[in-house]
């Protein structure tokens, strides 16, 4: 086991830590600033990616791929492709189903195309926050932990059984390289767009994105930077399909609003 964590690396993970926070509330203030639009469809978004992407998506995971579940999960990860598409459908439907959901309600009668876009900065942004950000920091915290106590007492924290995955993560941590820490905060930089209409095409296009990961999570795809590729091609791919789509949807008046986003309502 290595005796340090490198400073390279300890830089690159706080280096991700800042873009993941940061990254979310700049677009959203140049959003706003360039657009003119309130910001409640953003804590929407933020709200509706907490409860079905945090929430019912893990619950729903643990049911399928959990401990209880050792037939479903045994099959599925022995049958790689399946397995893929299980993952990609399982975030695909949730994620979008909550957009849908949310768009017929708490949105209804928001005006403005603009909305839509302000409403997947919250959903991107908190889940930037949530997958990228707190993974980042937990490895951070154990980085610096394993610097500032040294290796044998680092492992010594943990049981006998515990203590070879202790050597691997520590192994895997210093393997890591900046240049996959920038892939990985490129990967996190998609911007997502989605309409009522275009509801079962966004399954399809979310599922992808889930589909390629768990090929790689089962090995069909044996390199990360291929699949960070691929994913920042389809990135870009969906990104100019969205601002078409964008760009036909028909202007509305935009409501007046104070400086801090919220819609003024004349008597």
């Amino acid at each position: 086991m290595a005796d340090t964590i490198s400073v390279s690396i300890i830089i690159t993970f706080a280096a991700e830590l800042l873009f993941s926070l940061a990254l979310p509330i700049l677009v959203l203030v140049i959003w706003k600033k360039k657009e003119g639009t309130e910001l409640r469809p953003a804590w929407i978004g933020a709200a509706a990616y907490f409860v079905f992407g945090m929430v019912l998506e893990q619950l729903i995971n643990a049911a399928v791929l959990g401990t209880g579940s050792s037939a479903v999960s045994a099959f599925l990860l022995g049958h790689p492709w399946l397995y893929a598409v299980y993952g990609g459908l399982s975030a695909g439907i949730l994620e979008e189903t909550a957009r849908f959901l949310v768009y017929r309600t708490m949105l209804k009668d928001s005006v403005g195309r603009e909305n839509a876009v302000t409403f997947g900065i919250g959903f991107g942004g908190l889940e930037c926050i949530m997958v990228l950000g707190l993974t980042v920091l937990s490895t951070l915290m154990m980085s610096i932990s394993f610097n500032n106590m040294g290796a044998e007492a680092f492992a010594a924290q943990y049981a006998n059984s515990e203590y070879q995955i202790v050597l691997e993560t520590i192994a895997e941590i210093n393997a890591i390289s900046p240049l996959a820490g920038v892939m990985n905060c490129v990967e996190r930089a998609a911007v997502r767009s989605q309409k009522f209409w275009l509801y079962p095409v966004s399954i399809l296009l979310h599922s992808v994105v889930g589909f390629l990961a768990a090929l790689y999570q089962t090995n069909v795809l044996t390199s990360v930077y291929l699949l960070e590729v691929l994913l920042v091609v389809y990135a870009v791919a969906v990104f100019f399909l969205a601002r078409k789509v964008y760009g036909e949807l028909p202007m509305e008046k935009p409501r007046e609003l104070d400086h801090f986003g919220r819609v003024i309502k004349r008597k």
